[in-house]
């Protein structure tokens, strides 16, 4: 029998976590297979075609490149498949019989909860069991941080979750308190089959008598979510330098006088002379607050999700797509662990899928959660698939910004001084809204070399639909405000707005707001020098003279950004394996979130093994528990098994230095421990005296200057199984400020190798080695101080043109500029870039979702009323010009946000140019423009 491309497949490794002996299994049915003919009885399913899908063997070009993407031709074609098209009889084991489950909502968070009606259904459409909160009393559930609400009037610092917040914890709404959300889950319904429940849900949704609610009440005022960010920078001439890099600890100057904190006192008493410095008479100050608005991700497949609790295991099996594999089951797994039988949970098998789009909006969602407590209450696999209706209504959204800066710009046009004061409100759970807060706080001098700043970044509860992590991760709404300012201090000097940035940009060897030092080139100078000779700028004023007289209004506006990518502490792992016919495999702990991972990561074994992977498996983080490592506390760099940081979530932007790191090395110490030992045999020669100088080409190895042939991997391969050599390299890598490093023997000694964790499988056998490190070199002792590290500059042009009897803008040309690195597949760059633009164009213009009263949480917004960037709303695909700069980098950068956080501004600084007036909220609407 032939293999699938997407397969049913039960390759997990078994790994322990933590206390209480919970198992944790990852299984992939996303199997990215290359080159294979579909089954047609692989998995069958005539209501599903899509699930019998197979790419065209012709997706690889020549080694390290690929002709097209591996799941290109399926996603183009509906035949893409996601955690929606899979049902329980899918399932290798799982019974047939399949429940639907439908969740209900609050839609009004100032009410009581009262109780639900069900009287509209007849009899046989009841349901087979409502799980309420009065149900879950007995279950001892251990919710996770990212569902603890915010607490009422409590001032607290350094805990995630308080006793104050933890006692507040409330899944569903219990009868007679208020959600503490809008949208907010109040019941379970579990029917006994999608008929049942399709038939159900007409008569259920929409029905404002289902969800009953009391009196409003009042409501108590929230504290913000911690950690609160207080960033404090002072260089002066003649002064003690200060940042929390040269501190080691970040300054906190609301804190109380201590002599245990003098850094402090230092932070308050510096925060009094930046303070002085923008009232100097001597400088122009420049001031103004800017708000952003709700966002929803609307990735493309709304969640859904199977799962099942196998009773007489009590091992609990989900069916996800999911950015976020391992917070999933961790949180799934310590949730029930101590709930009694049955439905306790000692194990825990994820099966991932494609996630239909992903950018922060599955990042430690609430509905894989949900979704295994009905399972835990459910008698057989049960089903939960959300219409756009349920995803508005309780899908993660992008926090909202109000940011107020203030700026001070020298006789000379030099930025001297700067503070920033930035609330984002939130929703009414913890989620990442404060690791949000953090970016945006460390996003908030953008791209700029000020040595006299201070920004403080809170995120502020509120009773909105919970926000979280996705589309930019704080980045957009800092580069929103900040851009808008300089540009607005570059008019009111009658400065070009280019020249005056390009003035005042960081570049290598500057140091950031925390005080870190930039060690890679900042390519922002670069691309201000480039906007600024292009034509578009070059000619912004003669063209709005020329539109003007066609009745046109018309202006060009521009904006940078230097967009962090990573999270500063950043574990990540590969593993590559060969075959005994010498097709490649990659496996990751990332999924492809319609960022292109997939193909990247398979054409990243070509540099050190020659060809490209004939495979990827994807999202199998507890694979990686063979490495036997830790983390966590405080560094222990002299255990050989600790890490700073074991695994984490998929991110947009991780995959091009991060992930596309590990897997390189991962083929690198594949050829050291197998490959090259099975060519010298091959060849009869030590592995010394051919070890350095072989080279790959056209996919043979050679080594030149020496009279011996030319090896295909396939004949490698062969002879690498019958020497039971290593067939398999797992490795862990850790970036804080640099990789860590350590030292690994292979034959003729020890390799220093930029990983931190390393073990090998021979061919032949299933069990992995771990290579103990030696000769470890550790991150800089301050690394985990600066914030961030890593940046991806950008810059943008673009013009709109604006309808002067509607308002209505129309942005018609974008020249995207980004120093992306060493480019790895050009046109997954560009496509990612694209879709960055018409992110951007929605942000600007069109997107926008109430916070609270009348938003998303009352459960009736779709697309009617939300309006995404339609390719109506997009310049021509012959206007939108995207450059990713000259590099002499030898890795690539994550540009995922950073070719997202210059539209808007540049946007709103084009409506500027084009109307004279300054709007400094958005979306920035035609009735506004025409208002104004």
């Amino acid at each position: 029998m032939q293999e699938s491309y997407f397969q049913l497949s039960r390759r997990g490794f078994i790994g322990a976590v933590g206390a209480g002996g919970i198992t944790v299994l990852y299984h992939e049915l996303a199997l990215a297979k290359p080159g294979t003919p579909p089954l047609a009885t692989s998995l069958p399913h005539p209501a599903h075609p899509r699930l019998h899908a197979s790419p065209p063997p012709g997706w690889s070009g020549v080694p390290g490149q690929a002709r097209y993407r591996i799941e290109g031709l399926a996603k183009v074609t509906g035949q893409k498949i996601y955690a929606r098209d899979f049902r329980a009889k899918d399932m290798p084991g799982w019974p047939a019989q399949e429940r639907a489950a439908m969740i209900l909502r609050a839609s009004d968070a100032s009410k009581l909860f009262s109780g639900i009606n069900l009287s509209m259904l007849p009899a046989e459409l009841q349901p087979l069991r409502v799980i309420q909160q009065s149900d879950l009393a007995a279950l001892k559930l251990d919710l996770p941080f990212s569902m603890c609400p915010p607490a009422q009037q409590v001032s607290y610092s350094g805990n995630p979750c308080p006793p104050a917040q933890a006692a507040l914890k409330q899944l569903l709404v219990p009868i007679g308190q208020q959600p503490q959300f809008y949208g907010q889950a109040v019941a379970i319904l579990i029917f006994k089959d999608a008929q049942h429940y399709r038939a159900a849900k007409r008569l259920l949704q929409f029905n404002c008598q289902v969800v009953q609610m009391g009196p409003a009440q009042p409501r108590s005022s929230f504290a913000p979510y911690t950690p609160m960010n207080f960033l404090t920078r002072y260089e002066a001439s003649g002064s003690p330098s200060f940042s929390q890099v040269q501190l080691g600890s970040e300054s906190n100057p609301f804190l109380p006088n201590s002599t245990a904190q003098p850094y402090n006192i230092a932070a308050k008493n510096v925060r009094g002379l930046i303070d002085t410095s923008l009232a100097n008479p001597a400088y122009k100050s420049f001031s103004g607050t800017y708000s952003t608005q709700v966002l929803d991700p609307m990735f493309m497949e709304p969640e859904a999700g199977l799962a099942w609790l196998d009773q007489s295991s009590s091992n609990m099996n989900l069916v996800l797509g999911t950015q976020a594999t391992n917070g999933d089951v961790s949180d799934v797994a310590t949730m029930l662990a101590k709930s009694p039988p049955p439905q306790q949970v000692k194990n825990v098998s994820l099966y991932s899928c494609y996630p239909g789009g992903g950018f922060g909006g599955r990042d430690v969602s609430t509905f894989p959660t949900l979704l295994a407590l009905a399972a835990a209450f459910s008698d057989s696999p049960v089903r939960i698939a959300q219409d756009r209706y349920e995803q508005f209504q309780s899908g993660l959204k992008q926090l909202a910004s109000s940011i107020t800066h203030s700026l001070a710009v020298d006789a000379s046009g030099n930025f001297v001084a700067f503070k920033s004061q930035q609330s984002l409100p939130s929703g009414g759970n913890n989620n990442y809204s404060q690791f949000v807060a953090m970016l945006t706080a460390y996003c908030g001098l953008s791209g700029y070399n000020i040595k006299k700043a201070y920004v403080d970044a809170t995120a502020q509860p509120t009773l909105g639909v919970v926000a979280g992590s996705m589309r930019g991760f704080g980045g957009p709404q800092a580069s929103f405000a900040v851009e808008t300012l300089v540009d607005e201090a570059a008019v009111a000097l009658g400065s070009d707005p280019i020249a005056l940035r390009a003035q005042n940009v960081l570049s290598q060897g500057d140091r950031t707001i925390t005080g870190a030092p930039l060690t890679q080139p900042m390519m922002l100078k670069e691309i201000c020098s480039r906007a600024s000779a292009h034509p578009l700028w070059v000619n912004r004023n003669k063209v709005k003279q020329d539109k003007a007289k066609l009745g046109i209004g018309y202006g060009v506006g521009f904006a940078l950004a230097s967009q962090a990518y990573g999270t500063g502490t950043d574990g990540v792992m590969a593993e590559v394996s060969i075959s005994a016919t010498g097709e490649l495999t990659v496996r990751t702990n990332c999924v492809d979130m319609g960022n292109g991972s997939a193909t990247t990561l398979a054409i990243q074994t070509a540099g050190f093994a020659g060809n490209n992977a004939a495979q990827i498996l994807m999202g199998d983080a507890g694979y990686f528990n063979a490495l036997q490592m830790t983390s966590g506390g405080d560094p222990q760099w002299n255990s050989p098994s600790w890490t700073a940081s074991f695994s984490m979530s998929s991110s947009a932007c991780l995959t091009a230095f991060h992930q596309v790191h590990v897997t390189e090395q991962a083929t690198r110490v594949l050829f050291h421990a197998g490959i090259l030992p099975a060519a010298a045999a091959i060849w009869g020669v030590p592995v010394m005296q051919v070890s350095g100088r072989t080279v790959w080409g056209d996919g043979t190895l050679r080594a030149p200057g020496m009279p011996l042939p030319a090896l295909k991997l396939s004949d490698i391969a062969i002879q690498l199984y019958g020497m039971q050599l290593p067939n398999g390299a797992m490795v862990h890598g850790l970036y804080q400020g640099r990789w860590v490093s350590a030292a690994y023997p292979f034959t003729g000694g020890l390799q220093q190798l930029p990983i931190d964790g390393l073990a090998l499988r021979n061919a032949g056998s299933t069990a992995w080695q771990v290579i103990p490190r030696q000769n470890v070199v550790p991150p800089d002792p301050n690394a985990h101080l600066y914030g961030r590290s890593l940046y991806a500059p950008s810059g943008a042009l673009v013009a709109v043109e604006i309808n002067l009897q509607t308002g209505k803008p129309k942005v018609v040309d974008v020249v995207l500029m980004v120093d992306a690195g060493k480019v790895l597949q050009p046109d997954l760059l560009l496509g990612q870039a694209q879709g960055g633009i018409a992110m951007g164009i929605g942000y600007a213009l069109l997107e926008n979702l109430p916070l609270e009263a009348g938003g998303a949480g009352v459960g009736t917004w779709n697309l009617d009323q939300y309006h995404v960037a339609l390719a109506s709303d997009m310049p021509a695909p012959t206007r939108m010009s995207i450059t990713p700069l000259p590099s002499t980098e030898s890795t690539a950068k994550g540009i995922a946000e950073a070719v997202l956080c210059p539209i808007a501004p540049a946007i709103g600084n084009a409506i500027a140019h084009a109307t004279g007036k300054r709007f400094r909220s958005l979306p920035i609407t035609a009735a506004q423009i025409k208002g104004a």
